[in-house]
C-alpha cells in the first residue's frame, strides 16, 4: 500500500531531526546503562574470584564439591564481560559515525582514524562483514588536515559503500583501504574487485574536482560519488584510477601543506 502525502512529509520532518537532534540523545540514553552494565559485571567477576578463592582457603572439602559448579559461575561470569566489551565496542563504533555527522564547523581530522572508524561501522552491512574479503593498511602518522568532519565522514563513507557495492557483485569480493603520506600529500587507496567506472564516469568525477560542473548536465554517474567528489574537491583532492592485479584502484592525493581551495 502506498504511503499518503502525509506520511511521506512527515517522515522527512522527522529524518530532518534525527541526526543533530535525536541520535545524540538516544546514544547519551544507552551510554549510561551500558557503562553501569560493564562497571557491575566487571566488579561481580572480582567478587566472585575472591570469594571462591576465600572458600578453597576456609572450607577445601567445601570448595572440592563445589569446584565445578564455581567454575561455571565464573565462567559464565567472564562470558558476560567479555560480551559486553563486544557490544561497547559496536556501541562505540555506531555512536562515532552518528557523533562525526552532528560535528558543526571544521576541525583538525586524521584521515585514517577518520577511515578505521568508517571501516568499522561499515561491518553494520551484514554482507559487508560476512561476504567481503576486506583488508586496511593505515597509516598511524598521517597528518591531519583541517575539514568539516561531517562532510569527510560521509564523502569517504560514499566512496567505500561505492567499493563495497561493486565488489559484492563479483565472484571475488575483494576491498583494500589503504593510507600513506609523504612529506606533502596524503594517500588513500581503495581497490576493490568488480566492474570499473566507465571512462565517462572517470572523466565526471575528474571535471568535478576541477570544477568544471558546465559539462555535468547529462551526468549518468552515481549522485554519491559525485557529491563526494564535491567534499574532496575542498581539499584541492587528485583523483586516478587505475587497475592492478584485475582489481579496480581509486587514489586520492590530499595535499596538507598547502591552503585549501
Amino acid at each position: 500500500m502506498e504511503r499518503s502525502e502525509a506520511y511521506k512529509a512527515l517522515e522527512e520532518d522527522f529524518i530532518s531531526t534525527f541526526i543533530r537532534e535525536l541520535m545524540p540523545g538516544v546514544l547519551h540514553n544507552f551510554a549510561n546503562p551500558l557503562n553501569g552494565i560493564m562497571g557491575r559485571s566487571k566488579l561481580l567477576q572480582r567478587r566472585i574470584e575472591d570469594v571462591v578463592r576465600k572458600i578453597g582457603e576456609k572450607f577445601p572439602d567445601t570448595h572440592a564439591v563445589l569446584d565445578e559448579e564455581l567454575q561455571r559461575i565464573k565462567n559464565d561470569i567472564r562470558a558476560i564481560n567479555k560480551e559486553s566489551d563486544r557490544f561497547f565496542e559496536m556501541f562505540r563504533d555506531a555512536s562515532g559515525k552518528f557523533y562525526a555527522l552532528a560535528s558543526k564547523g571544521e576541525e583538525r581530522v586524521n584521515l585514517s582514524q577518520l577511515l578505521a572508524a568508517e571501516m568499522r561501522f561499515a561491518n553494520f552491512y551484514l554482507e559487508f562483514k560476512h561476504d567481503i574479503r576486506k583488508e586496511s593498511k593505515l597509516d598511524e602518522e598521517t597528518p591531519e588536515i583541517q575539514g568539516d568532519m561531517a562532510e569527510l565522514t560521509l564523502a569517504f563513507w560514499r566512496l567505500i559503500r561505492f567499493a563495497m557495492s561493486r565488489a559484492l557483485a563479483d565472484q571475488n569480493k575483494d576491498f583494500f583501504l589503504e593510507t600513506s603520506h609523504d612529506h606533502e600529500n596524503i594517500y588513500v587507496i581503495i581497490q576493490y574487485s568488480g566492474d570499473p567506472l566507465s571512462a565517462e564516469e572517470k572523466d565526471v568525477l575528474q571535471r568535478c574536482l576541477a570544477q568544471e560542473t558546465r559539462f555535468l548536465n547529462d551526468m549518468t554517474i552515481e549522485k554519491g560519488l559525485f557529491m563526494a567528489m564535491s567534499v574532496l574537491r575542498k581539499h584541492a583532492t587528485r583523483l586516478q584510477f587505475r587497475c592492478e592485479n584485475g582489481k579496480n584502484v581509486i587514489c586520492l592525493t590530499i595535499p596538507y601543506r598547502i591552503p585549501k581551495t
